[in-house]
Order: C-alpha cells, then sequence, then structure tokens
C-alpha cells in the first residue's frame, strides 16, 4: 500500500511538472513569438454545448417494473447482500488493526480516524438495514413499495445546474491577448519557480 501511495504521489508531481514544462513553452512563445499562440488560439477555442451531455444523463430508464416482476428474486439478492453487509462490519472488522493501518498509512490522528471509520461503518450498518427491509417488502408485499417509490422519483434536471458552464467568459483571453508580453513572462516565472519546487521537492 505504502509503495502504491509513492507511485502515485511520483506520478503526480511528473505530471505537474510536466505541465509547468508546457507553461514555459507558452509563456516564451508569448514572449518571442506571440503570433503563434493567437493562432493556436483561435484553432483550438472551439464551443462545446453540455446539452447533449445533460440529454444523455437525463434519460429515464425504468427499472421498476423488474423489480415487480421478479420481486422474489431481487428480494433474495438484496436481503443476502444486507445480511452479509450486517455480518461482516459487525463482527469481522479488527477495528484496531485497521485504525492503527489508516493512520501510518495516511499520517492521520488515531482519533480522528476512529471517528471516520466509525461513521463509515455506522453509515454502511444503517444502509445494509434500509436494504433489508426493503427486501422484506419486496418478498412479502411489493406493492406497499409503490407509495415509497411514487415519493422517491422525483425528476431532477440538470439544464439549470449545468447552465453556468454554457456562459461564454471571454475576458480572461481579451486581457491576455492585450497585454501578450506581461502575460508570458508572468507564466514563465510562475512555471520556473513551479519547475523548481517540484524538482526539489521529487
Amino acid at each position: 500500500m505504502v509503495d502504491i501511495n509513492k507511485f502515485l504521489f511520483h506520478a503526480l508531481l511528473l505530471f505537474l511538472m510536466a505541465g509547468s514544462i508546457a507553461g514555459l513553452f507558452a509563456g516564451a512563445s508569448l514572449v518571442l513569438r506571440p503570433a503563434w499562440l493567437l493562432y493556436v488560439s483561435k484553432r483550438a477555442n472551439r464551443w462545446i454545448a453540455t446539452r447533449q451531455i445533460s440529454g444523455l444523463l437525463e434519460r429515464v430508464i425504468k427499472v421498476d417494473r423488474w423489480f415487480y416482476r421478479h420481486h422474489q428474486a431481487s428480494g433474495m439478492l438484496l436481503m443476502t447482500g444486507a445480511a452479509f453487509l450486517l455480518y461482516f462490519y459487525s463482527s469481522h472488522v479488527d477495528k484496531p488493526h485497521v485504525i492503527t493501518s489508516l493512520s501510518r498509512t495516511y499520517a492521520i490522528p488515531t482519533m480522528l480516524t476512529e471517528v471516520l471509520l466509525d461513521s463509515a461503518v455506522l453509515s454502511i450498518l444503517l444502509g445494509a438495514a434500509f436494504a433489508l427491509i426493503i427486501s422484506l417488502f419486496l418478498l412479502i408485499r411489493p406493492s406497499l413499495l409503490r407509495g415509497f417509490e411514487q415519493g422517491a422519483n422525483q425528476w431532477i434536471s440538470l439544464r439549470q445546474a449545468l447552465k453556468p458552464f454554457e456562459i461564454a467568459r471571454v475576458g480572461m483571453d481579451e486581457y491576455v491577448f492585450q497585454n501578450v508580453q506581461m502575460a508570458g513572462v508572468l507564466l514563465l516565472f510562475g512555471s520556473l519557480y513551479t519547475l523548481a519546487g517540484l524538482t526539489i521537492w521529487l
């Protein structure tokens, strides 16, 4: 586990260093050959609408009929999964060992690790208990779930949430184009500083 964390950390540093090197080239281009970057910017600036993405996410996928048609099989599967979670997390979790391992791996205080572990286990147990109750309804009287289903199946549209992403914000581009040399110098020094810091850290 520790080796994987070190590998991911080094990979992140190398990724940031690659971004800093790209920033160096972009800053140098803005200072020496600003026309190149302006040409690339015009070619790269393409408007991407989120309506197609939101349309895919807003498609209705109905699985209720399958659950009601096969309520005994789905109830048994749900009950088995819920019973396994209740059994495992209530009797097979070595709490002191898990707390010690997490605290040592992620350098988190023991008390905070214990609180987070207890919260996670409690959430899983409550979810499993709720799933167990639902499985009993599916096995015995699935019609009692229709009222709960109608109250829970509320349509939530993503158009309002994604609307800010549809607004074009060109103020930064115009500012950079009007102050090409200054933006290039700032980008050049910022990239150099970041690359030097990452190199020392690595």
